[in-house]
């Protein structure tokens, strides 16, 4: 038997139980033989799912207590879609797509709500750009570093954890876009967004991200035309 399989099954077994409430927050769930018993596996499937929803936040081990229910926050919710988002968007012209529906307003947001601390740690993003511009690994990194500190700026914890699940698959998108076209066109723009996010100005800061997803868009068209 496919134990990986197995396990998907007791996973979405489990799922299942605390999203139809049958299982609500607090909840002490079965012990491992009770869900062998149950659903008809082995132990080792059981484990496995077990400690994976353990490692996405939806359950929660106390030594000698069993196995909780956490509270099921969006972001948790998010973290358990983890692992099909990054099995399935593999087109990168979709990914720049979808940030361009969602960052575009999470950088007006951080405009009006951050406080000064993020303004400095973009800064300070802004400025590693410049000094990594001849490394891409480093360089990349910071990038990625610049966006999410704006995500975390728009105070919606949903758009900072889109971010951290989609942060491997921007790195390995960006690093390959950034070896073709250099990084000069990144320092510049993601200089006008920090301007116009120090000026607190809302409105510039939603053109410049949005200019700046918008040429990423052409710039890999055009490459893919080549």
């Amino acid at each position: 038997m496919d134990t990986g399989r197995t396990s998907d099954k007791v996973f979405n077994e489990i799922k299942d139980k605390i999203i139809s409430g049958e299982w609500t927050k607090g909840t002490k769930i079965m012990s491992e033989p009770q869900l062998v018993k149950e659903l008809g596996v082995s132990r080792v499937s059981v484990r496995e799912a077990i400690e994976k929803m353990v490692a996405l936040s939806i359950l929660s081990k106390r030594q000698g207590e069993g196995t909780f229910v956490n509270e099921l926050s969006a972001p948790v919710y998010l973290n358990s879609l983890l692992p099909m988002i990054t099995l399935d968007i593999t087109d990168y012209l979709d990914i720049l797509e979808f940030r361009l529906m969602i960052e575009v307003e999470s950088a007006r947001f951080c405009a009006i709500r951050c406080d000064d601390s993020i303004i400095i740690e973009l800064e300070e993003c802004y400025h590693e750009m410049i000094n990594f511009k001849d490394d891409m690994d480093k360089f990349t990194a910071k990038d990625l570093d610049f966006h999410i500190k704006i995500a975390q700026g728009s105070g919606n914890p949903l758009v900072v954890k889109v971010y951290e699940i989609l942060r491997d698959l921007l790195s390995y998108h960006q690093k390959s876009l950034y070896k073709s076209l250099g990084p000069l066109g990144g320092i510049r723009e993601h200089k006008q967004i920090l301007d116009a996010l120090k000026n607190r100005d809302s409105e510039l800061t939603a053109i410049f991200i949005r200019r700046h997803i918008e040429r990423t868009i052409r710039d890999l068209k055009s490459l893919n035309n080549d």
